[in-house]
C-alpha cells in the first residue's frame, strides 16, 4: 500500500463523552477519514448531521458493520455493551478499539478471549495512562532496573467523582459491572501490572457510600516476584479537581514516587545518571508535543499508536490481553 495515499475508514459505536474526544482527535489525521458513526439518541445525531454531514450515521452498529468498508471500529459505549459490539466486530472481520474496562466481568472476559482465538484481528484497550509521560518514563527506569530488586509497593488512585447519592449507569452494577474499583482502579491496576507483572494473591474490602457499587477499596496484593504492594482506591475523597494517582516504589538502591505531574526520585548513592538524594523529573521536561491536544496529550498519542498499529500490522501496546489480566 501506498502510505502516502491511504485513508483508514474508521467507525464510531457510540458518541458519548469518550466517542466525541476520539472522533474529534481522529478527525485531525491525514489518513484517517471517520466514515460512519452508530448512535442511537437522536439529539445526538442531529448534532452529528451538522457538524459532520458527510459521516454516515446509523442507529444500529449491525447495520454499520455490514454496510460500510471499515479498517478499524472505535467501541466507546457503556461497559455493558462491549462484549456484543466486539463480538459483531470480531464476527465480521474488523480491528477494533475498545474504552476500558473491557468488559462487565471476568466470565465475559473468558469468553472473548475463546472468539478471539482464531482471529487474526488487531485490538486495543483504552488505558491511555500508559501514554502519559511520566507514567511511560517509568517504565523505562524500571526496566533499566535503576532501583534494584523492587521490596515495597503503594499505590492509590483517588478522585471526588461520587460524592452525593446519584443514579446513571456507572454507579448500575448491572450495567457497569462495579464501582471505583472496576471505573477508575482498573488505570492503577493496568499500571501495576505493566510494571512489575503478574499477582499471585489479593486480599481486601470494598465500600459502598453513596451509591449501589462500591465507592472505595483498600487492597494488599503480592506479585509472583513475591513483592508485597497496596492499592487504595476512592471516588469519594473532596478535593480533587482531576482523578490522582500516586505510585510508591522502593528498592534496594532508592525510592520512586510518580503521578501525572512528575517523578521524584531518591537514591542512597550515586546510580547510573543520577546523583545521590532527590532528582525531580517534570512531565513538561518529557513531553514532546502533539498536533492536536483535547482531554490530554495521552489521547492523542493513544489513537495515533492505534492507527499506526493497523496500518503496519503490529501488536497495540495495549492489547487484549492486557485488558484481560486487569479484568482478572
Amino acid at each position: 500500500i501506498d502510505q502516502s495515499k491511504y485513508f483508514m475508514n474508521v467507525g464510531i459505536v457510540g458518541l458519548g463523552k469518550m466517542g466525541l474526544l476520539h472522533t474529534a482527535i481522529l478527525n485531525t489525521f491525514d489518513d484517517v477519514k471517520v466514515v460512519s458513526i452508530s448512535e442511537k439518541e437522536k439529539l445526538i445525531t442531529k448534532y452529528i448531521n451538522d457538524a459532520f454531514p458527510k459521516t454516515k450515521i446509523y442507529e444500529n452498529f449491525e447495520d454499520m458493520f455490514s454496510n460500510e468498508k471499515l479498517d478499524l471500529v472505535f467501541i466507546t459505549t457503556p461497559t455493558l455493551s462491549h462484549f456484543q459490539i466486539m463480538n459483531s466486530c470480531i464476527e465480521h472481520g474488523i480491528n477494533f478499539f475498545v474504552e476500558k474496562p473491557l468488559v462487565i466481568n471476568y466470565e465475559e472476559t473468558k469468553n472473548i478471549c475463546k472468539l478471539l482465538q482464531q482471529k487474526k484481528l488487531i485490538m486495543a484497550v483504552g488505558y491511555n495512562l500508559r501514554f502519559v509521560d511520566t507514567f511511560s518514563k517509568t517504565k523505562e527506569l524500571l526496566e533499566k532496573k535503576i532501583l534494584g530488586k523492587i521490596t515495597d509497593i503503594s499505590s492509590s488512585i483517588l478522585s471526588s467523582q461520587v460524592l452525593v447519592k446519584n443514579s446513571g449507569w456507572r454507579l448500575n452494577k448491572k450495567m457497569s459491572g462495579g464501582g471505583v474499583l472496576l471505573e477508575l482502579g482498573c488505570h492503577l491496576i493496568d499500571l501495576l501490572l505493566w510494571y512489575f507483572g503478574p499477582i499471585s494473591k489479593v486480599e481486601g474490602k470494598v465500600l459502598s457510600i453513596y451509591s449501589n457499587v462500591e465507592d472505595s477499596a483498600e487492597m494488599k496484593f503480592t506479585t509472583n516476584d513475591k513483592v508485597n504492594g497496596t492499592l487504595s482506591a476512592s471516588w469519594s475523597l473532596k478535593g480533587y479537581r482531576i482523578p490522582e494517582i500516586t505510585i510508591n516504589i522502593k528498592g534496594e538502591y532508592g525510592s520512586l514516587k510518580v503521578n501525572q505531574d512528575f517523578i521524584e526520585l531518591n537514591f542512597k548513592s550515586e546510580n547510573q545518571k543520577f546523583k545521590s538524594g532527590k532528582t525531580m523529573i517534570y512531565k513538561q521536561e518529557l513531553e514532546k508535543g502533539v498536533s492536536f491536544d483535547v482531554g490530554g496529550p495521552d489521547y492523542t498519542k493513544e489513537d495515533r499508536h492505534v492507527i499506526d498499529c493497523i496500518k503496519h500490522n503490529r501488536t497495540p501496546l495495549v492489547d487484549i490481553s492486557d485488558g484481560a489480566n486487569v479484568q482478572s
